[in-house]
């Protein structure tokens, strides 16, 4: 039996504004393992191919959202997944801080939780790699009338393994 598909229930929109262009996807999460997925590893390859860096989902694919460039962004490796062990101590543990919230959104979801979320790229004009990623999310625990509202903001840093692509 086919998974649902709901990655037509996400929106994307990107403008800019004086110095910066935005990207953003908005949506809520489905629970990992009942949604379909959508990787298009196309799509991945030509954003990052070469770079050192992730093709990076705003919103994760596990959670249903489509996995076209629409919801990518070029991303520190160790902030969308774990970092070597031979930077652990740079980052004073696995680094992985992107992975590490949509691991909490996944339990969550799991537990019965609704949680919409809004993912926001933000670049300097003229720009192809953004320097921050701005999240809120609205999470509803079952039985609550309403949601608490949380954010995050991800510094974008370089990498070693940027700075290596680039040399």
């Amino acid at each position: 039996m086919a998974l649902p598909d709901i990655s037509a229930q996400f929106i994307f929109r990107q403008w800019s504004q004086g110095k910066y262009f935005y990207k953003e996807a908005s949506g809520e999460l489905g629970v990992p393992g009942k949604v379909a997925t959508h990787r298009t590893i196309a799509a991945q390859r030509t954003m990052s191919g070469g770079s050192g860096e992730h093709a990076g989902h705003l919103i994760g694919i596990q959670f249903g959202a489509p996995g076209d460039v629409r919801n990518l962004g070029l991303q520190n490796p160790n902030m969308n997944t774990f970092a070597p062990r031979t930077l652990h101590a740079a980052f004073q543990g696995h680094g992985g801080s992107y992975h590490d919230l949509e691991s909490d959104w996944t339990q969550q979801l799991k537990a019965g939780s609704k949680i919409r979320v809004t993912v926001r790229d933000k670049y300097r004009a003229g720009e192809n790699r953004p320097f921050s990623r701005w999240v809120q999310w609205n999470e509803t625990k079952p039985g609550s009338p309403a949601g608490v509202v949380r954010q995050l903001e991800f510094g974008n840093f370089s990498s070693p393994q940027q700075r290596a692509a680039n040399q």
